[in-house]
């Protein structure tokens, strides 16, 4: 049997051993499960669903501005061609 603490569900190793089956289970159901060796949390086993959110990549800034809601948008940038000021060093 596993124990909770704080809506953690913590297995001590032999016993996450033993069910292992329902460690899976848990964690995809019930979320993160904690793993302790000799009382001390150890490793976390975590849902695949959870482990692809957490592993998401960014998209990059161009994706970003492809995916924005107004793609027809022409937006002309223009850059100055003033040149720059002095600056005494």
């Amino acid at each position: 049997m596993s124990s909770s603490d704080r809506g953690q569900t913590y297995w001590q190793t032999q016993k996450a051993k033993a069910e292992f089956s329902q460690l899976l289970r848990d964690s995809q159901k019930k979320g993160d499960q904690i793993i302790t060796y000799h009382n001390q949390p150890v490793a976390v086993l975590i849902s695949k669903k959870r482990y692809d959110q957490l592993t998401r990549q960014e998209s990059s800034l161009l994706e970003f501005f492809q995916k924005a809601p107004l793609p027809d948008l022409n937006i002309e940038i223009k850059r100055s061609k003033d040149l720059p000021r002095d600056v005494a060093i």
